[in-house]
């Protein structure tokens, strides 16, 4: 699972151009912040988050490139329990950013990155003092001074 997803320094001044421009290409924006949103919930299957293009993406170390549709991809490299958002726009656009980046293995933006953590999962409630067996919290208590002391409960059940 991803715990940490870290943005190109460009990609956020890249999804605003492509807003602006026309609505296909903000709609390919919309489809690439759903796919990353998949990312944090699960790594387990590409697949499923998008439409990954023909061939992959060879000329990053574990790179992903994802179709978003008229022209547009999304260029990822995951890593371990991190995400690196690295690319957005025409095809041409990604193709260039790739090219100049081709080989790359090691990515920093210092300052620039964004770290978002994963929430931990739910986790029941333990309390050391009790177990999850039926607790005899109230044994040494009698029946009577239990009635009268939940005595609107017991009323309630009558």
């Amino acid at each position: 699972m991803i715990q940490y997803i870290k943005y190109h320094p460009q990609f956020d001044k890249q999804c605003e151009r492509l807003k602006k421009s026309n609505d296909k290409a903000n709609k390919a924006v919309e489809k690439a912040l759903d796919i990353i949103l998949a990312f944090k919930k699960s790594r387990k299957n590409f697949n499923i988050m998008g439409t990954l293009s023909h061939s992959g993406e060879l000329r990053l170390k574990d790179g992903i490139k994802y179709r978003l549709g008229n022209g547009y991809r999304l260029v990822l490299s995951v890593r371990k329990d991190c995400l690196f958002v690295l690319c957005i726009g025409s095809h041409d656009q990604c193709d260039k950013w790739l090219e100049k980046n081709r080989g790359e293995e090691e990515f920093s933006f210092s300052w620039q990155e964004k770290v978002l953590i994963k929430c931990p999962g739910k986790k029941k409630f333990h309390n050391p003092g009790f177990n999850d067996k039926k607790s005899d919290l109230f044994s040494h208590i009698e029946d009577r001074v239990l009635r009268q002391i939940f005595q609107g409960i017991c009323n309630s059940t009558n």
